[in-house]
C-alpha cells in the first residue's frame, strides 16, 4: 500500500490511493446526497469554485505554505454550511493532489480543511450578508496552525517518536507563520468578493424554508 516515505509521510501506491479515494469521495457524496435537491445553476457555481480554488492551489504550490484553501474553505462553511463546506475541502484536497502529490497526507489535509470549514460554519462569520472582518481575521491566523498541526500528524509512524514530532512541529514554527500572513492576505484582499459570490448559493436556512414550504405546499 506504501511505496516510500516522503516529507509529508508514506506515499501511497495505486491500491493506496484507491483506498484513500474511495473514502474520501464516499464521505462527499454522503454529505451531498444528504442535503435537499438544488437547481443545476446551483450545482455548476459550487463545481466551478471547487476548480477555480484547486487551480489556485496548484499554481500558488512554488510559494512556501501560501494555501488559498484555508480562508475558501473558511468562507464556504460560514456560508454554506458544514456539509458542503466539507465537500468543498475534500474535493479540492483531492484534486489538486491529483496534480501536486497524493499520499497519505492527503486525508489529513482532507480533515484540516474540513475542520475549517466547520468551524466557518459556526463562527458567525457572515450576519445579515454582511462579512465579519475582525472575526474573520482572527480565524484566519487560528486556522493556519490548526490546518498545519493536523496534517503534521501524517508523518507519524513507527519510526517518529515524539522528541523527534517535537523538533518536526517547532522546525515547521516559520512555514506555520507564512500560513497565517498567507490567510490574512487573502482574507483582506477577496474574503468580501468570495462571499458575494457565495451568496449566490442558497444557504443552509434557505435550504430549509425553501423544504418547509415544499413539504406545506405538497400537503
Amino acid at each position: 500500500m506504501f511505496q516510500a516515505t516522503g516529507i509529508h509521510g508514506p506515499v501511497l501506491g495505486p491500491l493506496g490511493s484507491l483506498v484513500l479515494d474511495v473514502i474520501l469521495l464516499g464521505i462527499v457524496f454522503s454529505a451531498l446526497l444528504s442535503s435537499t435537491k438544488r437547481r443545476v445553476s446551483d450545482i455548476l457555481l459550487f463545481v466551478s469554485i471547487i476548480a477555480a480554488v484547486s487551480l489556485m492551489r496548484v499554481i500558488m504550490t512554488p510559494l512556501p505554505n501560501i494555501q488559498p484553501v484555508t480562508i475558501a474553505a473558511l468562507l464556504v462553511g460560514a456560508q454554506l454550511g458544514a456539509k458542503r463546506g466539507v465537500s468543498f475541502a475534500i474535493l479540492v484536497t483531492m484534486i489538486s493532489n491529483f496534480i501536486i502529490g497524493n499520499g497519505i497526507w492527503t486525508l489529513y489535509q482532507a480533515l484540516g480543511w474540513s475542520t475549517v470549514a466547520i468551524i466557518g460554519a459556526n463562527a458567525k462569520l457572515v450576519t445579515s450578508g454582511q462579512l465579519n472582518f475582525n472575526r474573520l481575521f482572527l480565524l484566519s491566523i487560528f486556522s493556519a496552525f490548526l490546518f498545519d498541526l493536523i496534517v503534521s500528524f501524517s508523518i507519524i509512524d513507527g519510526s517518529v517518536g515524539l522528541v523527534q514530532f517535537m523538533i518536526y512541529l517547532a522546525n515547521g514554527i516559520p512555514y506555520d507563520l507564512m500560513h497565517a500572513l498567507g490567510n490574512l492576505t487573502f482574507a483582506a484582499w477577496f474574503g468580501a468578493w468570495f462571499t458575494r459570490i457565495l451568496q449566490h448559493q442558497p444557504t443552509l436556512e434557505e435550504i430549509e424554508v425553501s423544504v418547509v414550504e415544499g413539504y406545506v405546499t405538497e400537503s
